[in-house]
């Protein structure tokens, strides 16, 4: 083991120092304070010591007495705060200096940029008023005028609005935002003070149509009662009679001078429309539409199976229910319809030939209205021998609409 001759910096006496490639620190043979010989290694395996150090390399000496075992002891931990040692190493020290360089070239770039943000754009060459009235002598101007002020004649305090092309009295010109082309906007219709009267009477007729206890005090109430009685007869017989509960009455609307649309909101939340016409006698509501009567009972329709074409009022809507008779989509059209004559009453299943004018006719008016749902009245009837109740021919659209003129 070769030997190493220092000074130690406790004793301050020179001394011989056994070392090795791995060793980091030895105690004084004369003091007995431990040395440390190394702080750390670079990667490039070059080391740098704690103290200069002259290292003897014995050729032909005799190998030197072991030493006492006083000499041979543990290790000791290095003196002093281990994050002084760390800070005050030279690599973590030029790191340090690089990133604080980093650090303030990236803070100068940010200034720059929020500079340049502030930066006013560009002027454009343009003359503006003040230049204008530079050049046009506004002081000696103004002595000239008894003190006032004359702008040049291409100034204006206000630039000449675009002009707006002719449109027909009681048109709104407008231009939507985001484009430069106008837009005329029709007006309004008018609602005037008679119309809204001729409103509020149809509401108070349907109040008391809908709270009069019996349908014969009913009938004096509806539109071409001298029909209607025997049809409401028939009614009530098979269903109940008297006041319906309602909530109020909203959505008023006039569909022509003859009649009124009005929604009846009942209590727990239904609704159902009332149709109004205005006559000489007075407004009277239509009660073939309120109720949706046909020329029989819906259960009794379904019960016997009828054969011949029937008149109903029901809501039509595309439906895709095949069997049966009825099974091949190819040359059938399927809808649903809805009657609401009868509490619960049963949906049934109607078709009409693909393409034949029956079809084009309901898919036309199906395409027409907004709602998923439309009221049409409509002539039923069950094929021959028929296995089930819910699946009729369509044999007839009479009209789009529950109103009959």
């Amino acid at each position: 083991m070769p030997a190493t001759t220092l000074v130690c910096p406790h004793c301050e006496k020179t001394v011989e120092i056994q070392v090795s490639s791995v060793t980091r620190s030895r105690p004084c043979p004369e003091c007995g304070q431990m040395v440390m010989l190394q702080m750390a290694e670079k990667t490039t395996k070059t080391k740098r010591r704690a103290l200069l150090m002259t290292q003897n390399e014995p050729t032909n000496a005799p190998p030197a007495p072991s030493p006492g075992p006083a000499a041979f002891q543990e290790p000791q931990p290095l003196p002093g705060d281990a994050f002084d040692r760390m800070r005050m190493d030279p690599e973590i020290r030029q790191f340090r200096r690089k990133l604080m360089i980093g650090a303030g070239v990236v803070g100068v770039i940010v200034i720059l940029l929020v500079v340049w943000s502030l930066m006013p754009s560009p002027a454009k060459k343009t003359e503006s008023l003040a230049s204008k009235l530079a050049k046009a002598g506004g002081a000696k101007a103004q002595n000239e005028n008894g003190g006032k002020m004359v702008l040049p004649p291409d100034v204006a305090l206000m630039q000449p609005e675009e002009p707006m092309p002719q449109v027909n009295s009681g048109n709104l010109v407008f231009r939507p935002p985001g484009s430069e082309s106008l837009k005329t906007a029709s007006a309004l219709p008018q609602v005037t003070g008679g119309d809204l009267a001729k409103l509020a009477a149809a509401e108070e007729v349907i109040g008391k149509f809908l709270e009069t206890p019996t349908w014969k005090e009913r009938v004096m109430l509806v539109r071409d009662r001298l029909r209607v009685a025997p049809l409401m007869s028939f009614y009530y017989s098979k269903n109940a009679d008297g006041p319906q509960a309602f909530d109020s009455i909203v959505e008023a609307k006039e569909l022509s001078p003859k009649f009124s649309q009005h929604v009846v909101v009942f209590e727990g939340g239904g609704r159902r429309v009332a149709t109004v016409e205005h006559s000489a006698a007075g407004p009277r509501v239509d009660w073939e539409s309120f109720v949706g009567a046909g020329e029989m009972g819906w259960s009794d329709f379904l019960e016997l199976k009828q054969a011949a074409p029937t008149l109903f009022r029901v809501f039509v809507s595309p439906a895709g229910h095949f069997e049966n008779q009825f099974g091949s989509p190819s040359k059938l059209q399927c809808y649903s319809l809805r009657n609401i004559s009868e509490p619960g009453a049963k949906v049934v299943y109607g078709y009409a030939e693909k393409g034949g004018p029956i079809a084009k006719a309901l898919d036309y008016q199906l395409q027409l209205s907004e709602d998923a749902t439309v009221p049409m009245i409509l002539r039923l009837k069950f094929p021959p021998d028929s296995p089930v109740d819910f699946q009729v021919w369509i044999s007839d659209l009479v009209q789009a609409g529950w109103v009959t003129p």
